[in-house]
């Protein structure tokens, strides 16, 4: 049985090449942790805003009052619900944008080791060459 990856070649680092790749990983860590605060705010002002409407709205004098033989605590969620489906939208799509940043700075987090893994071996291997 063979693997994919035995019959794949590739091409020698260089120790500029590794230090580059280093260097982009670190910057692009750095931009998305940035940009995973941004979202972060984002979401937190998204879900201030979904729940002040779902309260302006349990508040209202339309919002159905629950009591007996008449509408039920599901009836009156329901029609909260479907007046503040737009802010509910927003704070999931805002959750959504904040996770996907946060999946992204793990990944490039094990790049980075991957990358420092290599660029050790790729330092070894000029050092013993005495290459620079």
């Amino acid at each position: 049985m063979s693997y994919a990856w035995e019959e794949a070649e590739y091409d020698s680092l260089s120790l500029l090449e590794a230090q580059t790749y280093m260097r982009w990983v670190l910057r692009a860590m750095h931009d998305t942790a940035r940009s995973l605060a941004t979202l972060r705010d984002a979401e937190v002002d998204a879900k201030k805003e979904y729940e002040a409407a779902r309260r302006r709205l349990m508040l209202s004098p339309e919002c159905p009052r629950v009591e007996r033989g008449g509408y039920t605590v599901a009836d009156r969620d329901a029609w909260v619900d479907e007046r503040c489906a737009d802010q509910r939208t927003a704070y999931e799509v805002a959750t959504a944008a904040r996770e996907t940043a946060s999946d992204q700075l793990r990944t490039l987090n094990s790049q980075s080791v991957v990358i420092t893994a290599l660029s050790k071996n790729v330092a070894q291997v000029h050092g013993v060459l005495g290459e620079r």
